[in-house]
């Protein structure tokens, strides 16, 4: 009797869902090209469980990007964050 063997490979994937409770901010973000949602940093560092210093970091390093349009609180670009691992 021959013996067998197999190999079994399981893939698997996350989604996850920002929400945010209240008004959504949308801006235009200059390195999408498109108006997209965004957040106060502050959101992202919780979101991320990192402090705001590392997420100014990882804006000066362009791992996400940073919408200023001049007139309002900088805020960080919701599209920037997508298919992205920060731990």
């Amino acid at each position: 009797m021959m013996n067998r063997t197999r190999q079994i490979t399981i893939e698997t994937h996350s989604i996850t869902i920002i929400r945010i409770s209240g008004k959504q901010h949308s801006a235009h973000c200059e390195r999408c090209g498109k108006t997209v949602t965004a957040f106060a940093p502050k959101q992202i560092a919780a979101f991320l469980q990192i402090d705001v210093a590392e997420v100014c970091r990882r804006v000066e390093t362009k791992k996400i990007h940073l919408i200023n349009d001049g007139e309002s609180a900088a805020m960080i670009c919701g599209t920037s964050l997508e298919g992205k691992k920060f731990n």
